[in-house]
């Protein structure tokens, strides 16, 4: 089986997600972020657009405090980790999402997940994604799109793979931005 081509993908996830930020801004206009992110699951070709507030955060952090008796050090954590945000994917409930990524996600399933294919070709594959999800980052912040919601002093943005650490996403976004 051949691998999805990328220029494609990356032309419409970006497409896709000028659209849900601009419709996501529209609905969101009286609440204040620190940041947004695209969470990945680079093997089942799906991303998530995500976005966060202080007063969300302080909720969460709340409630690991209350549950799991959390310290400092893991509510720092938090704080990046798409999973525990407000408005993760919230793009999934956008019906033009589904209609403009749901051949790209089944494609990029199906190669990852075909049985003939080998470890190595795979995880070249998703580091190629998840390189073109930075990419699209890259061009949603340099489009000024997300100014169009209310960004707090300090708003970052991120892309991560699921399991991945802050730190790895980190250096791949800026070697990105150093290339672009």
């Amino acid at each position: 089986m051949q691998a999805p081509d990328l220029l494609p993908i990356e032309e419409q996830l970006f497409a896709l997600s000028m659209e849900s930020i601009r419709l996501f801004a529209q609905a969101h206009q009286d609440e204040s972020f620190y940041g947004f992110g695209i969470d990945c699951d680079a093997e089942m070709g799906m991303f998530l657009l995500c976005f966060n507030s202080e007063a969300a955060f302080a909720d969460t952090a709340r409630e690991y405090v209350d549950r799991f008796n959390d310290d400092a050090a893991r509510l720092a954590q938090l704080k990046t980790n798409f999973g525990d945000w407000k408005y993760q994917g919230f793009n999934q409930d956008q019906p033009h999402w589904d209609a403009g990524w749901g051949a790209f996600r089944e494609a990029i399933e199906a190669y990852l997940t075909d049985d003939a294919m080998e470890v190595e070709p795979a995880n070249l594959y998703i580091e190629q994604l998840m390189r073109c999800a930075c990419r699209v980052l890259v061009r949603i912040e340099r489009s000024g799109i997300l100014e169009r919601t209310n960004m707090d002093a300090g708003f970052t943005t991120s892309v991560m793979d699921h399991d991945q650490d802050h730190q790895e996403a980190t250096v791949r976004l800026n070697t990105i931005r150093a290339e672009s």
